[in-house]
């Protein structure tokens, strides 16, 4: 495989954003976390022990790997069992790449910008393919290959995967090699599919207010500040995150719309994530209120600081404007004292 570049990301974080994610519907779990807000505090579900969910099949990311790796050969970096970070949706670094474990199913990604493939596979196919072409984005079953890109949505019973490859060297007949190896995949997720159990989770259902409302950020940044919602496009991803999972993305950015809009705050979030977060590299810090966190940098001038609360994850991403990155700690104990106390009252 050889070398393509990435896009450039221009200026802001929105413009990756706009691909994938929109306003986001009710979640399909109960909303056990947007109860009114008060000042008194938040009970916390009994924390259970970080353990990664189990897939609702027995097929691995292991099958995936010798399966695809059959057709494409060995990949530039080794197999991870999340969703890809290579050309692809600015709000998935984090707790996003989780986000089909969560749902029950897997997520399986391999490569670099040289070549790099990505598969995942979901229960539940058809309430989230119904619910992806309500909100204006139809899966059409099957794919192929062009321009060495192949994509492919292929749904057996109640089980459905979705993979991308890009591969410089593709053969002529790729697009039928990678079909027959990802048909037999499916097949052998649908012909045993369990019941899974979702871990307790406080974020289940909150909305971005909940986090941080647009004047607090205001006040703590000096400068205007709005809730971004202009977001377009939407997908098997988006539908798995927002209404299966139940999470919230919650993007604040100066007002304006285009190029003019200047990113300032991303939160985004994995119900039940704790395993997940213990799994990510990062300087530990002490934040008011959370059970544990940590800060890490990321392209582009990104700056994460993750946050472990009871069993859930959730990520706040500051952006860099070229005068440097806000510090991310007054922002992320606001965060964690409206989620867990509730909001001040207005001053």
């Amino acid at each position: 495989m050889r070398s393509r570049s990435r896009a450039q990301v221009l200026g802001i974080a929105v413009l990756l954003l706009l691909s994938g994610c929109a306003p986001a519907p009710q979640p399909i779990e109960s909303p056990s976390a947007a109860a009114p807000e008060s000042a008194s505090p938040t009970p916390t579900p009994s924390p259970r022990p970080a353990v990664e969910p189990t897939a609702a099949f027995d097929v691995t990311c292991g099958d995936v790997a010798v399966a695809i790796e059959a057709v494409v050969g060995a990949p530039a970096t080794p197999m991870q069992p999340v969703m890809s970070t290579v050309s692809t949706m600015n709000w998935i670094p984090g707790p996003a790449q989780y986000m089909f474990q969560r749902a029950g199913g897997i997520a399986c990604s391999a490569g670099d910008e040289s070549g790099y493939w990505e598969v995942t596979i979901v229960p539940g196919a058809q309430a989230v393919i119904d619910g992806a072409e309500e909100r204006g984005q139809p899966t059409v079953p099957g794919g192929g290959c062009e321009n060495d890109y192949c994509r492919f949505e292929i749904t057996d019973g109640d089980v459905h995967l979705s993979a991308f490859v890009y591969d410089p060297d593709a053969v002529a007949d790729e697009a039928s090699q990678l079909e027959a190896a990802f048909t037999p995949l499916v097949s052998a997720a649908a012909s045993r599919v369990r019941e899974v159990e979702h871990g307790d989770s406080g974020i289940v259902g909150a909305r971005c207010e909940r986090f941080m409302r647009t004047e607090e950020l205001t006040r703590l940044l000096g400068t205007e500040v709005r809730e971004f919602t202009d977001f377009g496009g939407w997908g098997i991803p988006a539908e798995v995150y927002h209404v299966v999972n139940g999470a919230s993305h919650c993007l604040y950015t100066s007002p304006g719309s285009g190029y003019e809009v200047q990113s300032h705050l991303e939160i985004t979030m994995l119900p039940a994530g704790a395993w997940a977060f213990e799994r990510q590299e990062g300087t530990p810090v002490i934040v008011d209120g959370a059970d544990a966190a940590t800060t890490s940098t990321g392209s582009y001038g990104r700056t994460f600081l993750d946050l472990r609360i009871g069993p859930d994850w959730i990520r706040l991403t500051t952006f860099d404007d070229g005068s440097g990155a806000p510090d991310p700690l007054p922002i992320a104990e606001l965060v964690v004292r409206n989620f867990t106390v509730g909001h001040l009252a207005p001053q």
